[in-house]
């Protein structure tokens, strides 16, 4: 099924060997996940997402090349594969073509860049070089969830004092698409309500770099609690895979966890003693001898 996919998502099939027409050196063909030049630029490939570039080398002289090499600065550290598994092809023979391949992760942002191949004629001293240009962009939204918690002063229940806690949700969209329907939820504190800006739990978009904060106050008696915060999305964005067949939106996700305590009531004031009252004054005095 898998060689059908490629067939019917990817780009159309280029051709695999040179045509040997005349003297034109070295020739190069570069396609990401499938797409030929800069084509996965978009729709994109989804951050963090396999990523797989082809060079397809083709000598259209009669001379053999040696030494053959690719430089792609659009994709640094990459690790680029030629046939006999090295990073380089010790020959290309005349009219013939050979395809090297690089595996990555896709990174954030647009990365294109000129692809150079370069081999060399030891007999007549001379170097063929090929330039093509290529590149993708990584593409997708991402969540980011922190907690922050507050304890204070409660209500009294029908048989102990409660406190109350204020948890803070924040949640950031790192990532570089807008995130649209964003529910917040906590399984483990299980408060009454969760309150956005919009006034549910329920934050309706958040654009790259944005932030929102979302609000629930519970009321416990004393005692340690654990919050577990839960945030869900989607950038509603179709992205490339390897083999350049569309790849629907994933659900973002992300999480956080808050301690906290609701500390023992502080026993109230034990209000001072009252003053004792003065003595009476005796009914009757002994009046002095004269």
């Amino acid at each position: 099924m898998l060689p059908l996919l490629m067939a019917v998502c990817g780009a159309p099939a280029q051709r695999a060997v040179a045509d040997g027409a005349g003297n034109h050196g070295l020739a190069l063909q570069v396609a990401v996940n499938t797409r030929p030049g800069t084509g996965a630029t978009d729709p994109g490939i989804r951050v963090g997402h396999p990523l797989v570039k082809t060079y397809h080398l083709i000598n259209r002289t009669g001379a053999d090349l040696y030494d053959v090499r690719v430089n792609d600065p659009g994709l640094p550290h990459a690790d680029i594969r030629c046939p006999g598994g090295g990073d380089h092809l010790p020959m290309l023979r005349g009219l013939d073509s050979a395809t090297c391949t690089a595996w990555a992760t896709a990174r954030p942002g647009t990365w294109i860049a000129d692809v150079t191949a370069v081999g060399s004629v030891p007999s007549l001293g001379t170097e063929s070089r090929a330039v093509a240009r290529s590149g993708y962009a990584g593409v997708g939204g991402a969540l980011s969830l922190t907690e922050t918690v507050t304890t204070g002063a409660g209500s009294l229940g029908r048989a102990l004092t409660l406190g109350r806690a204020t948890v803070f949700y924040d949640v950031t969209n790192t990532g570089n698409r807008t995130v649209y329907d964003l529910r917040l939820s906590d399984p483990a504190l299980q408060p009454p309500a969760i309150v956005c800006g919009s006034g549910g739990d329920v934050v309706p978009s958040l654009e790259p770099g944005g932030s929102a904060r979302c609000v629930a106050t519970v009321e416990r008696p004393p005692g340690h609690y654990l919050s577990k915060g839960r945030v869900k999305g989607s950038d509603r964005i179709k992205t490339l895979g390897p083999d350049g067949c569309p790849k629907p939106p994933p659900m973002l996700k992300d999480w956080a966890i808050g301690h906290f305590t609701v500390d023992e009531p502080t026993p109230p004031p034990v209000p001072p003693p009252l003053p004792e009252p003065p003595a009476p004054e005796p009914r009757w005095r002994r009046s002095p001898r004269s």
